[in-house]
């Protein structure tokens, strides 16, 4: 992606491409106005179908999933190098030495922007089109706007995470000679203008599509969660307002989707008892100690892996709120693969087809820190050995858990057992079939789910609380507790429950604080949450301490910040790309990454 012109492209070829593979390199291409033009394609509501669905494929292509995992979780504590990285992608070895440049392929932010002027393109449009076609109603409209009004922001979440201070377009640009070469707007301003964006227009989002025949309900949720409604707005503010400190806003939000889950699980699910329930069934969880009830997958012993197998091996779970599907059927020909996830997390990377299957590592892994944690019994991570998350998330090389691979997200299916043989470690992937990789590469990226949302909740609650000891404290506290608590509980099998320690005992805010961001790291390890995790509890506190407290020196050694372990606020965050820089004369590189030598010469080989 050369410059801002090229993926900030023409409405005309994002109306041809709109189905079609979102790679990247698909928007290189100009098509001359006169094939394509406004006047002899926006003329009725299927024509904004059709764009609408080609925002949601590009953000299907490997490089958009990629840039999700790579800008909000490679950076964290919790990835190490994987199978022949640094031999066979620069790029992402230097990332992983925290020796970040202009050049790196993941400083181009085009596809972000390709989703946003695409949303913007359509903005503009749909009341156009209304004015043509009298079966778009103004209602329709509305929630085409809210919709990709929310798909914009979420790409403008993303980018001000990554970079800080990035380019803010609310206007579409169709050719070469309308872009307009913006400066950065700053991280605070743009927070502050998404978040009043989808505030404006959540009212109007569609709540619940119509389920359909392919709803499969009781096997898989529905299709709702693989388009934005307004409960995936309420996600997307929940967490913004947790960047923004406003608490009572996060958890109203959170209440919203809570409350919808609610009613959708008394609709669908409360009168599945006994034999009627399965794998994808959730439950109605039994009350947390202040009182506190959540509806979730629940593990047994019998069938460890229960939620793992809801959430992530068949997807569009009842736990979703949004998520990108990647669900294969043979006759779709327009099926995009999830190779995003494959060749980073588990596809290995020496077979560029990526299946038909491979138990191997990709380019990235977990820390064999992790992987040791249970059986060395530090419980760094995870507090005890029958967390079932451990061995959901993981894949041990062998039975010394000295070394391990990325499972989750990647994965059909695990095969976990008790075990017997070793007190311990109670569970085990089992060797004889230990996971499955479909050979389509159809696991979905999820963007936000329940539990995630439950412990955001707790973190607002916790923040709003202080360190004074009342009566407003202690409920707010009690509050929190039950979240992490409802979370923390359902990882564990009914079995173990009264043999594992759940939780600490509810003492200060500031152990609470601790248990939380601990909690969050279990739950969503390897979700492409745990690096904004750390960069959010940083601008908090207004210093990268806690960066440097969590992402150990052993994995920045060589890299520019090696030496002094992300020095300042601005280490945090990614340069410009080279050519964002000659071709945006507005755009300046940041301060910290002015030293660079000379262009496309790494720093301290």
């Amino acid at each position: 992606m050369r410059h801002l012109y090229i993926y900030i492209k023409s409405a005309a070829l994002a109306a041809v491409v709109a189905l079609g593979a979102a790679s990247c390199a698909d928007f290189l291409e100009i098509e001359p106005r006169d094939i394509v033009t406004e006047d002899n394609f926006w003329n009725e509501k299927a024509d904004i179908d059709q764009m609408v669905a080609g925002c949601y494929a590009s953000m299907q292509s490997e490089d958009f999933i990629s840039r999700c995992i790579v800008w909000g979780e490679l950076r964290s504590d919790n990835i190490f190098p994987g199978a022949n990285v640094e031999n066979d992608h620069y790029d992402l070895y230097q990332a992983l030495r925290e020796n970040l440049l202009s050049t790196n392929q993941f400083t181009k932010w085009g596809c972000f922007y390709t989703v946003i002027n695409k949303c913007n393109t359509i903005i503009r449009m749909a009341p156009v089109v209304s004015e043509k076609d009298p079966s778009y109603r103004e209602s329709d409209v509305k929630a085409t706007i809210a919709e990709m009004t929310a798909l914009r922001s979420l790409c403008y979440f993303y980018l001000i995470r990554a970079f800080e201070d990035v380019p803010f377009y609310r206007e579409s640009v169709q050719q070469e000679d309308e872009v307009k070469y913006l400066p950065a707007s700053t991280f605070d301003y743009i927070l502050k203008e998404i978040i009043s964006d989808l505030e404006n227009v959540k009212a109007d989002a569609i709540a619940r599509y119509p389920i359909t025949n392919q709803d499969n309900i009781g096997r898989s949720y529905n299709s709702n969660c693989n388009r934005i409604t307004r409960y995936g707005i309420d996600a997307m503010l929940c967490d913004m307002y947790l960047w923004s400190g406003e608490w009572d806003k996060a958890i109203s939000a959170a209440e919203e989707i809570l409350a919808a889950k609610a009613a959708d699980f008394k609709e669908f699910y409360s009168e599945q008892t006994g034999s009627s329930r399965n794998s994808t069934t959730p439950r109605e969880m039994a009350p947390a100690p202040y009182g506190r009830v959540a509806y979730l997958y629940e593990n047994t012993r019998q069938d460890p892996s229960m939620s793992f197998d809801a959430i992530f091996g068949t997807g569009n779970s009842f736990e979703s709120i949004f998520e990108l599907s990647f669900n294969y059927t043979s006759s779709n020909k327009n099926y995009v693969t999830s190779t995003g996830l494959g060749r980073l997390y588990g596809s290995g990377n020496s077979d560029k087809d990526l299946g038909p299957t491979n138990q191997g590592s990709g380019f990235l892994t977990v820390r064999p820190d992790i992987v040791s944690d249970l059986k060395q019994k530090t419980n760094a991570y995870f507090q005890h050995v029958y967390d079932l998350r451990y061995y959901n998330s993981i894949q041990p090389a062998n039975n010394d858990f000295g070394e391990g691979t990325i499972r989750k997200g990647v994965a059909q299916r695990f095969n976990i057992q008790g075990n017997a043989g070793n007190a311990d470690i109670p569970f085990i992937n089992t060797q004889s079939s230990n996971f499955t990789l479909d050979r389509e590469f159809d696991r979905n990226w999820i963007i936000y789910r329940v539990t995630d949302v439950m412990l955001m909740e707790a973190e607002a609650y916790l923040q709003k609380a202080t360190d004074e000891v009342n009566e407003t404290n202690t409920e707010l506290m009690h509050k929190a507790f039950d979240l992490i608590y409802l979370v923390n509980r359902r990882a564990i099998s009914e079995e173990n429950r009264k043999i594992a320690t759940n939780s600490p005992a509810l003492a200060t805010r500031a152990l609470m604080m601790t248990f939380l961001m601990q909690e969050r790291n279990r739950e969503l390890m390897f979700e492409g949450k745990r690096w904004f995790d750390l960069v959010r509890y940083a601008r908090r506190d207004g210093k990268p301490d806690i960066v440097r407290a969590n992402v150990p020196s052993s994995k920045t050694v060589g890299g520019s910040s090696a030496n002094n372990g992300f020095p300042s606020m601005a280490h945090l965050f990614w340069p410009y790309n080279k050519d964002e820089l000659k071709v945006n004369p507005n755009l300046s590189q940041k301060m910290i990454y002015k030293n660079e030598a000379t262009e496309g010469i790494e720093m301290n080989k």
